[in-house]
């Protein structure tokens, strides 16, 4: 569907999903505030236009779509605009919101863990399988497993793997151990929305 042949707003998930992209990104107004954006490449997401406390206009982007629906889009905006409403500034409270949200997700490092070592399930031969997944539930579990990744603080991670190599004398399985805890990090940015 042509963005022209747009009726009403706020704008249905049926049209939503049958949106063109154009040869240049554009914004479809959907409700105060709340815009659906079209890329190009026919990709979808949801931006919401507020004023800043120095008056100056300013985008701030809510969700993918059609993992964010229409209708969880405007709940978000009108949670934006209590935000701004009580002087809050919208950036720290996504910010805020996203981390209760990976809090009630059980957003443990091991369950980060668990499911970056899926991703690995074609990649890697059963050995190096075995191997990795021993190291971590070994050496990082049983002290990182429990917690919030994003609450794990770099030193934390430093103080930790410099006591394996200097308990153990495991120089190069540490530095396995930390690229690995790297790539976990790496992959949970790539999957957040």
């Amino acid at each position: 569907m042509k963005r022209l042949d747009i009726k009403r707003r706020p704008v249905a998930d049926t049209v939503l999903a049958t949106l063109e992209p154009e040869t240049k990104e554009y914004r479809e107004l959907d409700s105060s505030g709340l815009y659906f954006r079209v890329k190009p490449d026919g990709k979808w997401s949801w931006l919401f236009r507020y004023k800043k406390a120095a008056g100056k206009l300013s985008w701030l982007g809510i969700g993918t779509y059609p993992e964010l629906s229409g209708k969880g889009a405007r709940k978000k905006a009108a949670e934006i605009v209590q935000d701004i409403s009580h002087g809050d500034n919208p950036i720290i409270t996504k910010q805020e919101r996203k981390r209760q949200e990976l809090e009630l997700n059980n957003a443990t490092f091991e369950v980060l863990a668990r499911e970056w070592l899926d991703t690995k399930l074609n990649a890697w031969v059963h050995d190096t399988m075995t191997r990795n997944k021993g190291a971590l539930e070994k050496h990082i579990f049983p002290v990182f497993g429990k917690r919030l990744y994003t609450n794990i603080k770099p030193i934390e991670w430093m103080n930790h793997l410099k006591g394996i190599q200097q308990q153990h004398g495991i120089y190069e399985q540490v530095n396995r151990v930390r690229a690995m805890c790297r790539d976990i990090y790496d992959y949970s940015k790539l999957n957040s929305h």
